[in-house]
């Protein structure tokens, strides 16, 4: 019942949200996301701030979209990890490499990844990690911040939308002509 109305609050502002601009729009749906799933959350320009730091080897992220939009772009070094993993798996599968570190998850728009924080948080700290954080607002919040993305071959301007309408959230960025 509490994620079928999350997932409505979700759908209402994005419904809300196609008549804003991208970050306005973005900031609603964040708030409704806060609403429906209190979990820890970190603001990309402080995620920013800390990869620019000495500090930056206890960060590890963990991409919870779905392949295709992994392989489109995301974060430099991300782990991509299915969103319907169970808690149990995801200890097996991270429990060593999480020890003594900050894991932050993200999705698009941070929905898909508060969701399975919610599901992994008690084994991630019992596994020995220091924090598990949210993305606020996902790789759509970064990427509009102006933070690097990556795919295989390296930084990109590229970010899967999802579909048509979360895409709205996305600010275009524009390059310069060369």
């Amino acid at each position: 019942m509490k994620h079928r109305l999350a997932l409505w609050a979700v759908i209402a502002s994005l419904r809300l949200a196609t008549l804003l601009s991208a970050q306005p729009a973005l900031r609603l749906v964040e708030k409704a996301i806060d609403l429906s799933h209190p979990v820890d959350n970190v603001n990309a320009s402080d995620v920013a701030t800390r990869l620019a730091s000495r500090d930056s080897a206890a960060l590890v992220f963990f991409d919870v979209r779905k392949l295709e939009e992994f392989a489109t772009s995301h974060l430099a070094h991300a782990i991509h990890i299915d969103p319907d993993m169970s808690a149990e798996t995801f200890a097996r599968q991270y429990g060593s490499l999480i020890t003594g570190k900050d894991l932050v998850l993200y999705c698009s728009v941070g929905y898909r990844s508060s969701i399975l924080l919610e599901r992994i948080r008690q084994p991630a700290t019992a596994a020995g990690a220091h924090s598990v954080s949210n993305l606020r607002g996902g790789i759509f919040r970064w990427y509009n911040e102006g933070h690097p993305v990556v795919d295989v071959e390296g930084e990109t301007d590229n970010i899967h939308p999802y579909d048509r309408k979360w895409g709205r959230l996305v600010t275009q960025r524009v390059t310069a002509p060369d």
